[in-house]
């Protein structure tokens, strides 16, 4: 069993929380530049607008929650999209880092319709809470037992009539190396090396999630349709699926 990653997304938070929201070198702290942050910011309305979209095309045109959550909110990329679509929204982060770098931005964009809840297994949301339920690019970097146990209470915390949007990855060619060069000693150390990082830059885990186990609970809480949208960052395939619980 691997480790919690909790560790590895604190230190994110507080050295490079951009970066460990979107992994590439012009989002460290070092390269940010106001034309950087604009487009960081950018992309999560573009992605949340597109996902909207499909919302309406695909399972409900008349859409319109209430009540959202983003699970794995980081500094608030998608969130803070979302925030402009619900009359409230709730971002759930392992990170107390990234939650703070969050909360600072929200202030900064005068943002007041939302509320920030650090959690590592989501034990303090309740049951039918919410009309929409959003989690992207998170849970393939949680261990896959301990993802199973979030998603169970993500979806428990999903209205009836309420729509879910949850990604995850099931296929990555490095998974199974991945899982074996990770117990050599100063692994992470040779392997930042090799990429010309900072030698204590965290790892990402990249895990697997099984199709078959993840959609026998969609089905069991009463869903009955899925649109699915496929993804593919570097080759690690994954999907989103849109979901509406009966």
């Amino acid at each position: 069993m691997f480790k919690s990653s909790d560790h590895e997304w604190n230190q994110y938070g507080a050295e490079n929380p951009y970066y460990g929201v979107i992994s590439d070198e012009k989002m460290y702290n070092k390269n940010l530049t106001e034309e950087t942050l604009l487009e960081f910011w950018r992309t999560g309305q573009e992605y949340v607008d597109a996902m909207f979209q499909n919302i309406g095309r695909h399972i409900c045109p008349t859409f319109s929650p209430n009540q959202a959550l983003d699970f794995g909110c980081g500094v608030g990329r998608l969130l803070f999209a979302l925030s402009a679509k619900c009359s409230h929204v709730t971002g759930i982060d392992v990170s107390s880092s990234m939650l703070a770098e969050a909360k600072c931005q929200a202030d900064k964009k005068g943002i007041a319709n939302i509320a920030f809840v650090e959690s590592s297994d989501c034990s303090e949301i309740g049951e039918n809470l919410f009309d929409l339920v959003h989690s992207f690019i998170v849970l393939q970097h949680i261990p896959v037992d301990r993802g199973y146990a979030i998603m169970d209470k993500l979806l428990a915390s999903l209205r009836p009539g309420g729509i879910g949007v949850l990604h995850l990855t099931f296929s990555n060619p490095g998974y199974k190396k991945w899982k074996l060069t990770r117990m050599i000693p100063f692994n992470k150390q040779l392997r930042n090396m090799r990429n010309r990082k900072p030698l204590n830059t965290p790892a990402m885990q990249m895990n697997e999630y099984d199709l078959n186990k993840t959609m026998k609970k969609i089905m069991d809480i009463g869903v009955k349709s899925c649109f699915i949208e496929c993804t593919n960052h570097d080759e690690i395939q994954g999907v989103k699926l849109y979901f509406q619980k009966r």
